[in-house]
């Protein structure tokens, strides 16, 4: 299983959405912001970290400390885990103009996968951009 420093979380950017007890419904929202986060996971998978900082938002790049930092948090907290054998999504969240957040709309993406080393939630937390694409702001693990 997962060790207690992997257990708890993996906030990659200080990027915590408070959503509040009422969310919004946005189905197309949601389902562009949940097919946007598949390449980024896919980079993730593959151990691309420093592209996965490449491809994120803008506002995630400036909120982490540095590439150098992202991609130790990344290792640390991928690495242990071994192979994935499945992922499926859980939910998806949407939101405008969260507490905590800038301005704009979100969607928070939760992820259900099993790896070798157990079973975790992984969250992704995505912006929409000013172009209308979804952008990620935030990635997050926690042991089911």
């Amino acid at each position: 299983m997962l060790g207690g420093k992997h257990r708890a979380v993996m906030l990659l950017a200080a990027f915590g959405l408070v959503l509040g007890a009422c969310s919004e419904s946005n189905p197309e929202a949601e389902r562009a912001a949940y097919e946007a986060t598949k390449p980024w996971l896919a980079l993730m998978d593959d151990g691309e970290y420093k592209r996965c900082w490449e491809a994120a938002a803008p506002w995630f790049r400036e909120n982490v400390a540095s590439l150098e930092m992202w991609v130790a948090k990344a290792n640390e907290t991928r690495e242990p885990l071994g192979e994935m054998t499945f992922r499926e999504l859980d939910t998806t969240t949407f939101k405008t103009n969260p507490i905590g957040a800038p301005d704009g709309q979100y969607t928070v993406v939760v992820y259900r996968s099993s790896w070798e080393a157990g079973s975790i939630y992984e969250t992704v937390s995505m912006q929409r951009q000013p172009d209308g694409s979804w952008g990620v702001v935030g990635y997050h693990v926690k042991q089911q």
